[in-house]
Order: structure tokens, then sequence, then C-alpha cells
């Protein structure tokens, strides 16, 4: 007999639309996750997030009051390593990038798409826990694991990475949240491995990179964003990043990425 070690995530479910909210709620449910909240509205949501803790909220970009843009923005300020996927029926691309940045995983465009849903929020699953709205590693890494600094001022992508780089055997030894705090704690830490996000306020992750590239020229950096565009592409490259990485992630793309930057493949 197969032993089915997963384990259900918790869900906020977040749409003004009774029909949708329902429809979403028998997808997370035919996986073997539990819906623990709804709402309709922006306000409605927050209260239901900060009462909950939710591993994991799908959000409707274009509700009355609160827009999911401010609803992910207040959803971000509170530190807590919640999954926020977009599920809308908005085609307004910026709009999307704007959440990506904002700290969403990723987008899943209405009509909607049960398999894409649920491949995302699968790569979510971990051993730890439900509801205690942080999101350990998966396990604890040996002393010779490689050590990691990830720089990102989204706390659900710092924790997505966190356990998903811990099923690799890298351990995260720190954790910023700007560009600033970024290079203090690589010069403290002195990581093998460090994964760095361009889109931050003031000092952004270009300008984190010369200066990295200035007195530690053979770190290794894995480069995130949410935008594809080619200067910012041609800049990473000309500073001899170890990985280039589009939002939302992938998690075979961020494994195979690290295995590369670190001599395992």
């Amino acid at each position: 007999m197969t032993n089915n070690t997963k384990r259900g995530l918790s869900v906020l479910v977040v749409d003004d639309n009774a029909s949708m909210r329902a429809a979403l709620r028998a997808i997370v449910k035919s996986d073997g996750h539990d819906v623990v909240g709804e709402a309709g509205e922006g306000k409605s949501a927050l209260a239901l997030f900060k009462h909950l803790k939710p591993d994991v909220v799908l959000l409707d970009m274009m509700m009355p009051g609160m827009n999911g843009l401010e609803v992910l923005a207040e959803i971000n300020s509170t530190g807590l390593s919640t999954a926020v996927l977009v599920v809308s029926g908005t085609q307004d691309q910026s709009m999307i990038q704007q959440a990506i940045a904002l700290g969403a995983i990723g987008s899943v465009a209405k009509p909607l798409n049960a398999d894409r849903i649920l491949r995302t929020i699968d790569q979510l699953r971990s051993d730890k826990p439900a509801g205690n709205g942080q999101r350990p590693a998966a396990r604890v890494p040996s002393s010779a694991a490689a050590r990691c600094v990830v720089v990102d001022s989204s706390p659900s992508i710092r924790g997505f990475l966190k356990a998903l780089l811990a099923t690799e055997g890298v351990e995260v030894v720190a954790e910023a949240t700007d560009g600033m705090q970024g290079l203090c704690l690589i010069e403290e830490q002195r990581p093998d491995l460090v994964f760095l996000d361009v889109d931050m306020p003031e000092l952004d992750g270009l300008n984190v990179l010369r200066c990295l590239r200035a007195v530690h020229p053979d770190l290794r950096v894995i480069i995130a964003t949410s935008r594809a565009e080619g200067e910012i592409v041609k800049e990473a490259l000309s500073q001899r990043v170890a990985g280039y990485l589009l939002k939302p992630f992938d998690s075979a793309k961020v494994l195979a990425s690290v295995r590369k930057a670190l001599g395992k493949t």
C-alpha cells in the first residue's frame, strides 16, 4: 500500500463572486486541502487572514472596496509566510506584475484551471503543522549543508524558498527584506549562495549585485525578478550571476538553478 505523506494546507478563498468561491472551494478540497475561510471583499478577507493565519490565500484582484493589490500589500506587511496565489479574470498584465512584485507566488486566469491551481499549491506542501503562520524547513540540514542568504522583500517568497531549498539540503542562514540589510547579512554570514530579488525599493538587487561583485567576485548569486526586461537580463549576465529566475517561481527550475550554482549537476 502506498503511504501518502502529503499534508493538506489551510486555505483562505477571497472572491466577490459566490459561485467562484464555491468552485475554488471544491477544487482545493479535492486535493485534501482545508478551506478555513471565505470572504467576498477585502476588509473581511484581512480580518479573516489575521485571525486564521492560513498557509495559502487564493485572491481575486477585482473586488469592491479594497482591490486585490491593496489586500496583498496588507498581507505582505504582516511578515507571515502565507503564500498568495492570484486568481483573477483581469487581463491587465501590469496589475498581475504588481501582484508578483508585492509577493504573490503566481497567478491563474479565469475561467479556472484546476490543475494549475493544485500544482501551484502542491509546491507549497511541507511537513509542518498547519495554522501557525510559519513555514519551517522540511528537514534539518547537516553541518556540511550549503549555506544561503535570501534577499527578498516578500515574506511569503522567503518562506517558500526556505522550504524548497531545505529539500535540496541547502540551509537558509539569514533572510533580508531589503538590499542594504542583505549586504550586511551577506558580509556577516559569508554564505555559499545568495538568492537576490531585483525589485526592491531604494537599493535594488542589481545595485546590490554590483556591490557584491566589487568585494566577492566569485560569490554564487541567483537573481530573481518579476520583469523579463532585456536590460535587466543583460546587466545580470554581465555580473556573472549563477542563475536568473522569473517570478512566479517554478520549483523545478529553482532547484535546477541551485544544483547548477553549487556544482551538483
